[in-house]
């Protein structure tokens, strides 16, 4: 990136184009910013110029007006030569931290080579824009039902108004048109005669729709002469169901001032904005205060947004992406609350119920008390009741309570979902000391590996809770059929994502993974050996028998044993053995494993890579002289150093560890159609 400023005094040819007439002009520098890596963000931000001519375009055109982007909005691109039949139609579909990324249908012209920089207008009004296009993913090889890509990347007129801002350029923005309101589609019926109920005298409604635009950045038409497209009571409607935050503000302004019989028209009016998608919670002064109390409650505590917003929304039906990160970044934290900030309807919104349990988990008093006071204004401003909010905490004190119990155990139960092993069935429980195991409260997929890793991360990252509590142990309970899933090989995270997370970026830094089986002590359960219930009852009291008995050295079982001799003293002299060790190649491996398992024996270690019985030395580094307690941490550490390159050898310790004491939860119903969610199923599906 070239983050040197361009000479300010240098001179830029530029052509505008009107219609079928092409006019060269040229333009100066007049706002320049550098583009600038952001934590969080693959793309970066910035990267932003404004030119201006040196001379009014002839003949004189029109100004472009600017509004905000949003999703489920159609808009339409021209390339960069301006021919007319360059048009392309797209659709803005989702808001990340900096980028829209916008889909288009199978139909028509593609944005490609040649659009980007170009603004994108309002397909039902090529006079607004909505912000400029960046990027694109197109297909450079013949397509296939699985290759047709027609996705772009966009950046929206708010985060250009931001960087604008930021770089002072005010008088810059001064010149910029707010797009008139005067799309009366989005007007829910009634809104327009409620709002002459409110306002009985013209001045009043004067005087309170230009205090609303201002608070909103934007004036109304009628305030200019001979601009007024509408009545001005319509065109208030349809800046307070266009404007995401109008309504919420003209609520804000009027609660303190209007009677009793007005308020209720007023309430009538709110409730109109909870039927519309657009209509957004919280007011512009809400919001910026939110913002202003989350970003140090974010840098205090980077895991508590995710890990409050996971319980808040554990029933919702769409759950946020970011709440599997484990940690925020301060660039995404706008973007977060936008996403939370889309659901008023209910008697407690969940970010209203957010901002209640991030208060009562917040060690500082003095922001405690000022979370504390902003619920209390907004719940006042939506009319609700104070006993909600009495009940809301008194769940928060709760929740808070059982966070501080450490996270001693994950237990994770996997099922192939293909025959491929590339996608799992996966059901993950939380496991706190002295509680009974809770889901952890996500679908049941199914997952790559690397989903499920990410996943398993990120709830482990919540064990400690800023403490010095040891990383909880990960319970993998498979069908005997799986015992080789190389579950403690997938990848948790990488360390360029650690770092980020951190607010550290270093271009120093090559990325490489983290590793499950490295990053925490984890083992292989069975679900169960035998489908016959009273077999089953007899192996788990085998295994509690040999777990009681105590014997600390290891059963080692080479490659040339005889299976007479094996069988005879699995019930003989080693029939209180609570570990075993296992050799050889897999094929006789794999049956001696069997046996193992069928006899109860709790630990059993092997070589998952080992081929043939020389390989039996590679073991050798863990099982030489250690403890039974001690062996799941020898177990990780030699994995850390297979996995992180501090040892050169191909060994790949997998290992079954069956405590009677460590309670597995009730399995789901592997029994059901695919296509009927179990129990646990319908509380995780969202």
């Amino acid at each position: 990136m070239d983050i040197e400023p361009p000479t300010r005094s240098a001179r830029l040819e530029v052509m505008v184009r009107q219609g079928s007439v092409r006019h060269r002009s040229t333009a100066r520098l007049v706002v320049w910013v550098p583009p600038r890596r952001s934590p969080g963000n693959n793309w970066g931000e910035g990267d932003l110029a404004v030119l201006e001519l040196d001379k009014a375009a002839a003949p004189p055109m029109r100004a472009v007006a600017w509004q905000d982007m949003t999703e489920r909005l159609r808009v339409r691109a021209w390339h960069g030569g301006g021919d007319t039949g360059t048009f392309a139609d797209t659709t803005i579909k989702a808001a990340d931290a900096w980028y829209y990324y916008a889909d288009a249908d199978l139909r028509g012209a593609s944005i490609q080579h040649g659009y980007s920089g170009g603004p994108l207008f309002r397909e039902d009004d090529l006079t607004v824009a909505v912000g400029l296009v960046t990027n694109h993913v197109i297909n450079e090889t013949p397509l296939s039902d699985r290759q047709v890509v027609r996705r772009t990347l966009t950046v929206p007129w708010q985060r250009i108004r931001d960087e604008l801002v930021r770089a002072d350029a005010h008088d810059v923005l001064d010149a910029c048109l707010p797009a008139p309101f005067t799309d009366t589609g989005n007007v829910p019926d009634g809104a327009v005669d409620l709002l002459l109920q409110l306002f009985d005298r013209t001045e009043q409604l004067e005087y309170q729709a230009n205090r609303l635009a201002k608070k909103l950045g934007l004036h109304m038409t009628t305030e200019e002469p001979d601009t007024a497209v509408l009545p001005l009571e319509e065109e208030l409607a349809v800046l307070l169901f266009t404007e995401g935050r109008a309504l919420p503000t003209l609520a804000e302004l009027l609660t303190e001032v209007v009677g009793e019989e007005r308020r209720k028209t007023l309430d009538r009016l709110v409730a109109l904005g909870r039927t519309e998608k657009g209509v957004r919670l919280l007011s512009v002064g809400e919001h910026q205060r939110l913002l202003a109390l989350l970003t140090p409650v974010n840098a205090a505590h980077p895991r508590l947004l995710c890990q409050a917003t996971r319980h808040v929304l554990q029933l919702a039906h769409r759950l946020p992406e970011w709440i599997y990160d484990g940690t925020m970044p301060e660039a995404r934290l706008a973007a977060a609350v936008d996403d939370l900030d889309q659901d008023n309807a209910d008697t407690m919104p969940p970010l209203l119920r957010l901002a209640v349990f991030l208060s009562a988990a917040v060690t500082d008093r003095a922001i405690r008390n000022e979370l504390d006071a902003w619920c209390d204004d907004v719940g006042r401003r939506l009319g609700r009741d104070r006993s909600l909010l009495m009940d809301c905490r008194a769940q928060a004190s709760s929740w808070v309570k059982s966070r501080r119990r450490s996270l001693t155990r994950i237990v994770v139960d996997l099922s192939r979902n293909d025959a491929g092993c590339e996608r799992y069935t996966c059901h993950i429980w939380r496991v706190r000391e002295g509680r009974a195991p809770e889901e952890a409260g996500i679908s049941a997929g199914p997952y790559t590996p690397e989903e499920i890793g990410r996943e398993i991360h990120g709830l482990a990252g919540e064990h400690g809770n800023g403490g010095d509590e040891a990383a909880p142990w990960i319970d993998v309970v498979v069908g005997r059929e799986h015992l080789d899933v190389p579950v403690d090989g997938w990848t948790a995270s990488t360390l360029l994502d650690e770092l980020a997370a951190l607010g550290i970026s270093s271009s120093a830094v090559e990325d490489s993974p983290l590793v499950l089986g490295a990053q925490y002590q984890m083992a292989l359960r069975l679900r169960e050996y035998h489908r016959e219930t009273e077999k089953e009852n007899d192996r788990r009291y085998m295994l509690a028998r040999r777990w009681a008995a105590g014997r600390t050295g290891p059963l080692v079982i080479k490659e040339d044993i005889d299976p007479r001799v094996l069988l005879r003293a699995m019930t003989d002299e080693y029939s209180d053995a609570s570990w075993a060790v296992l050799h050889g190649g897999p094929e006789r491996r794999e049956y001696v494993l069997a046996l193992c398992l069928f006899h109860g024996v709790p630990v059993v270690l092997w070589d998952r890579e080992a081929a043939h019985a020389e390989h039996a030395q590679r073991l050798d580094d863990i099982v030489g002289g250690v403890a039974l307690s001690d062996l799941p941490e020898a177990v990780r550490s030699f994995r850390e150093d297979v996995y992180y390159g501090a040892r050169t050898v191909a060994a790949r310790p997998a290992m079954v560890w069956d405590d009677p004491g460590m309670a597995l939860p009730t399995p789901p119903d592997y029994g059901d159609p695919p296509d009927a969610l179990t129990n646990s199923g319908r509380m995780a599906a969202r």
